[in-house]
């Protein structure tokens, strides 16, 4: 068997931060994260989801030979679940919305969401492997269904749309895993 039984991972820990646009991000796995980056909270169990989509067309020349294929629309997603009320979610959720807090009560005005472009940073921990993945500029644009009894925790679904910049940089991935090491290449 070709391979090494040491290299697949189980991100058995993990953790999600959000800052503004243009805050300074870590630039190793041992740094902590930079003012301005505040962590989303307690996350689902059921972990992230990173989703691709595009468009994909082949082009033929007279008789059916392929000859090109062409990509476009391109789309990345990544989709979380906050497990907490807190702040940061509260934002995310209700972006352009207040919230007060006087005398330990807090008081939320909840507007209709707007526009609300924000960098997010992505911990996974597998042992003493860390991975984060520093996006620029993304948003939730889609919260799940929001049940609330007395038989399901409260949660929070977030769909993060990922924004590529003008090189067409969609994120940068920073690890301390052996296996991404190709330093010897």
């Amino acid at each position: 068997m070709a391979g090494d039984i040491d290299n697949p991972r189980i991100w058995l820990n993990a953790d999600v931060y959000v800052a503004d646009p243009g805050t300074a991000a870590p630039t190793g796995v041992a740094d902590a994260w930079p003012a301005g980056w505040e962590p989303l909270g307690l996350l689902s169990q059921d972990g992230m989801t990173e989703t691709r989509e595009q468009e994909v067309t082949d082009h033929f020349a007279w008789g059916g030979i392929l000859v090109r294929t062409t990509r476009s629309n391109h789309k990345r997603t990544i989709v979380v679940t906050a497990l907490e009320d807190n702040p940061v979610v509260f934002g995310l959720v209700n972006p352009g919305s207040e919230s007060e807090t006087v005398g330990g009560i807090t008081t939320r005005t909840v507007k209709v969401p707007g526009k609300d472009p924000r960098a997010f940073g992505l911990e996974l921990r597998d042992g003493d492997i860390t991975k984060r993945r520093i996006i620029p500029r993304g948003e939730v644009v889609t919260v799940g269904e929001v049940t609330r009894s007395e038989d399901e925790m409260e949660m929070w679904e977030l769909t993060i749309n990922v924004y590529p910049d003008a090189d067409g940089v969609l994120y940068t991935d920073i690890t301390d895993d052996p296996q991404a090491d190709d330093s010897g290449s």
